[in-house]
């Protein structure tokens, strides 16, 4: 071999091709492993996908699991006093005052707190270009931290938008008259928009706003200046156009297995009236009548069917329905507490009467949560009947016993006719709670200043709070029902 010229003898290219041979083998070999982790790294991030759906639902599940139990617990109310136990007695001295509870929620209740927004539209990145303190050149830097702010358009912005709608007058050669579209999305005869509509609804319905502050708002807001009549005049309108829906929450609520009633005062031009209100879980049906007596539910649920259950509170004017009946056990357990704490009357056997009462309803509450069999749910009807029946023929001393003793001997089994019936609560709770919205409004407003108010009032409220029920997305859904149907070319 000469110096500067290489030249392989045979043993190196033999060892060379050996070498190749090996690295082709090995790079066939991890291509092949490359192809199965891609595929196992597939399947492996389908699987994860998988479960944490399984365990974002579980989550919910388990909330939803706490949120009961924690208002199971609550239920109990306080802890039983022993009717047996000797009072300290007390010469001279005032009597005890109640301890206040403190604001907010109460030691067991689970936290609340406002959950970032899933949507953010923009992201703004900000740094210092000198320090706050000392003045010094500073450098940018790759460490972060995250701050989201909701918030509304700004004031100065023009908020109002003034549409002229050209409306052409054709002739019809069939019809022999002259015809006019109808301009999509706008209020027949009306010179303000649906979307200023909407918002006038959502602030009297929604947020119980009186007529001035709406005025206000909107020329606040939006430069819109309107009078109180005028947007009195609109609001008739919509009850107009809403009457059918009305009905139909009424037809609704006569054909439901599981309705409930409840009533209130109400004023109109400063005299009483009464608002009745009808509700089930998915509908709400208010109407303010002169009366209360026994002939507004008569004729309100005329045609339900007889084995129907009406959940009511123990006012007489149900008694006479032709319904199966429900009466409500948080205003027995309400009227029976007050007599029990009342620190300078309550009687041993209304203390007794309060804690036996407290024990039948969470036996009550857990035959209700377990699976419904009617073979099962009459065995335990008889023996709340009997347990009824105890305290009934008990001879009590006291006077408010013997009055919690009498509101249970009117009432009887309809204490207990949940029992027998699928999905009928032990309280009232619904209609309290759908029945407050008008209670906040009349806290507010003092009521209706005419009849023709009351009317619009009771009808757009009704149509109102039922959207909300029924968790329909509100804007729309009072949209497709207010605006008529244009037919389009």
């Amino acid at each position: 071999m000469r110096l500067g010229f290489w030249q392989s003898t045979d043993e190196e290219k033999r060892r060379l091709r050996v070498e190749v041979a090996k690295l082709r083998q090995a790079h066939a070999w991890q291509k092949e492993q490359a192809i199965r982790l891609k595929k196992e790294n597939a399947e492996l991030k389908k699987e994860l996908k998988l479960r944490k759906e399984t365990i974002a639902r579980l989550e919910q599940e388990i909330e939803k699991i706490e949120e009961q139990r924690d208002r199971y617990r609550n239920l109990v109310f306080k802890k039983n006093v022993d009717p047996e136990e000797p009072k300290a007695e007390t010469v001279n001295q005032p009597p005890p005052t109640k301890k206040k509870k403190n604001r907010g929620a109460q030691a067991g209740h689970p936290g609340h707190g406002r959950k970032k927004p899933q949507c953010v539209d923009e992201v703004k990145r900000i740094h210092l270009t000198r320090c706050p303190d000392c003045g010094t050149e500073l450098s940018r830097s790759n460490e972060i931290f995250s701050h989201t702010v909701e918030d509304i358009p700004a004031f100065e912005e023009p908020r109002i938008q003034t549409t002229r709608y050209e409306i052409e007058r054709q002739w019809c050669g069939t019809c022999k008259k002259k015809v006019s579209a109808r301009p999509a999305g706008v209020i027949p005869r009306c010179r303000l928009g649906i979307n200023l509509l909407l918002y006038v609804l959502i602030q009297k319905y929604g947020a119980k706003t009186s007529w001035e502050t709406i005025v206000f708002n909107l020329r606040v807001l939006f430069g819109v200046t309107v009078s109180e009549g005028a947007l009195v005049a609109m609001v008739h309108r919509v009850r107009q156009t809403l009457g059918e829906r009305y009905l139909a929450l009424l037809d609704e609520i006569r054909g439901s297995p599981v309705k409930h009633a409840d009533e209130t005062c109400w004023r109109v031009n400063g005299v009483n009236h009464w608002l009745w209100g009808f509700f089930t879980p998915t509908a709400a049906y208010y109407t303010i009548e002169e009366s209360r007596g026994k002939g507004i539910p008569s004729a309100i649920l005329a045609g339900s069917h007889e084995n129907d259950v009406l959940v009511r509170d123990d006012y007489a004017a149900y008694t006479a329905l032709p319904l199966k009946q429900q009466s409500c056990w948080a205003h027995l357990l309400r009227k029976c507490r007050e007599y029990a704490e009342d620190p300078r009357r309550a009687s041993p056997e209304v203390k007794a009467l309060y804690a036996s009462l407290k024990t039948m309803f969470v036996d009550l509450q857990n035959t209700l949560a377990g699976p419904y069999s009617q073979f099962t749910r009459q065995l335990a009807y008889k023996k709340f009947k009997q347990r009824i029946d105890s305290i009934i023929n008990t001879c009590y001393h006291y006077r408010d016993a013997r009055e919690i003793r009498g509101r249970i001997f009117h009432q009887n089994t309809k204490l207990i006719t949940a029992v027998l019936h699928k999905n009928v609560p032990l309280t009232n709770n619904l209609a309290e709670r759908q029945l407050r919205p008008m209670v906040v409004a009349r806290k507010i407003s003092g009521g209706s200043r005419s009849w023709e108010g009351a009317k619009t009032h009771a009808v757009n409220m009704s149509v109102f709070q039922s959207i909300r029920t029924q968790n329909q997305p509100l804007i729309p859904t009072l949209k497709s029902l207010i605006l008529p149907s244009v037919p389009q070319n």
